[in-house]
């Protein structure tokens, strides 16, 4: 599915404009069942606009207000970014008086996070239950590939089968700066979150991205139209990315999306599929190039199983072969390493000393460098799918992205071999992407 990037951005104004409108009822979805949908859209257009939030509470407010902004110039391959960005913080040391959390991000607007590395989970929202604009009608639990939602688009509101091609899709979450940062939409244009508490949400008009990262000091939102922000809440349109397949035809969905240190300043890394494949590789998270050498197979596969990961001044693209696309010069040529994996569906940590990823059979691939892999059977078998690791060593995963409602566990590891259900787990939504981060002691989170 392809959108004229006129007729989003007036859907966009015109949905957020209702966003703001006093007693204005919001409409409420959600989405369940167990099947894996087959079928993908995609989009294009950038994002400015008004926010929303939603309080812990569920109640929404108007949280100020998001002008257009121009994109600065990229600077070349191998510089060292943009100067409009602030610097990258210190994420070597921890800052005293902060709690490590999880944040999970699933379909229908759904966060949901941890405190207590992950053996618990609070806060739970979803933009069904809690009566978002992005959604018609009132507060009323749907459940994802069974139900028919109704979705805000173009001033009015759409039915379509809930969590397919629609506003809702989850397709990240980032952390960086004290800050949470999400985005949500896959066929049809989405939203754009932040928090600084993991609890309370502010939305703001989004398109169809296929992932969000931070680094060198902002957040980045891939498509074709990339946006940046420095606070999660002010998004501003990069330089566009000319994903193409080998051909030249252009290429609409991003599937992969990552940033990574590197010596001269850290690199942003996408992959897009479709009829085709293509990389772009961002040095500054405002322009994008090309690296000279790409093999074939690297990145065909990594929609919803496998990562890119960055670490030690490597970066890989994992997918679900098993295969390890491999770079060791910021992104400029790749060469593919086989992990001794048959099959990866999960995703991948960097644990700051080695990449892990988790085969289908109850096996655990790491890492140092990308081209030297450790198998390690697993000491609790078991599908390891999204997954994130603490600052403190902590694990938590989902078995499956397509797990939900009633089949939903969350898992929790001191060592990523051995996993057991968490006893607090909140069924729900189906969980698409999780990550660790910290924030400032509150009530739900106290110091420990």
């Amino acid at each position: 599915m392809t959108f004229d990037p006129a007729r989003t951005q007036a859907a966009l104004v015109s949905l957020f404009a209702r966003a703001l409108v006093p007693g204005l009822a919001g409409a409420v979805l959600a989405c369940g069942g167990a099947a894996d949908p087959a079928s993908d859209g995609g989009g294009d257009g950038s994002t400015a606009g008004s926010t929303t939030a939603h309080d812990a509470d569920g109640s929404s407010g108007v949280h100020g207000t998001v002008g257009d902004a121009s994109g600065s110039s990229g600077d070349a391959p191998g510089s060292e970014g943009s100067d409009t960005a602030s610097p990258q913080p210190d994420v070597g040391g921890v800052e005293p008086g902060t709690v490590p959390v999880f944040v999970a991000q699933g379909s229908m607007g759904r966060t949901v996070m941890s405190c207590d590395g992950g053996l618990t989970w609070i806060s739970d929202h979803a933009w069904d239950l809690d009566g978002n604009a992005l959604v018609c009608g009132g507060p009323q639990a749907k459940r994802c590939w069974d139900d028919t939602c109704s979705y805000a688009q173009d001033g009015g509101c759409v039915d379509t089968e809930c969590c397919n091609d629609t506003p809702d899709e989850a397709k990240g979450v980032a952390f960086g700066d004290g800050i949470f940062a999400a985005t949500w939409g896959w066929g049809m244009p989405g939203a754009l979150g932040s928090s600084t508490d993991g609890a309370t949400w502010s939305f703001a008009p989004g398109d169809t991205h296929g992932g969000i990262a931070y680094g060198l000091g902002r957040f980045v939102a891939a498509s074709r139209d990339p946006v940046w922000s420095a606070d999660g809440v002010t998004w501003q349109p990069t330089e566009p990315a000319d994903f193409q397949n080998e051909g030249g035809a252009d290429l609409w969905s991003v599937r992969s999306f990552a940033y990574g240190d590197y010596q001269d300043g850290g690199r942003f890394v996408a992959v897009a599929t479709g009829d085709g494949r293509d990389i772009l590789v961002s040095s500054d998270g405002q322009s994008w190039w090309r690296p000279s050498e790409i093999p074939t197979e690297c990145g065909t596969d990594t929609f919803f199983y496998g990562s890119i990961l960055g670490g030690n001044d490597v970066f890989v693209i994992v997918g679900q072969p098993g295969t390890a696309c491999r770079s060791i010069d910021g992104g400029q040529t790749w060469s593919m390493v086989d992990t001794g994996l048959s099959e990866i569906l999960s995703h991948g940590v960097w644990t700051g000393t080695q990449f892990e990823y988790w085969g289908d059979d109850g096996v655990r691939a790491s890492s140092s460098d990308g081209l030297d892999w450790t198998l390690t059977p697993m000491t609790t078998p078991m599908r390891i799918g999204p997954v994130a690791r603490d600052d403190e060593g902590n694990y938590v995963a989902i078995d499956s992205v397509w797990s939900a409602y009633e089949a939903q566990t969350f898992l929790h590891s001191d060592d990523g071999l051995s996993w057991s259900a968490a006893p607090g787990s909140a069924a729900g939504h189906p969980i698409f992407h999780i990550v660790a981060g910290r924030i400032a002691a509150t009530q739900a989170c106290p110091a420990r």
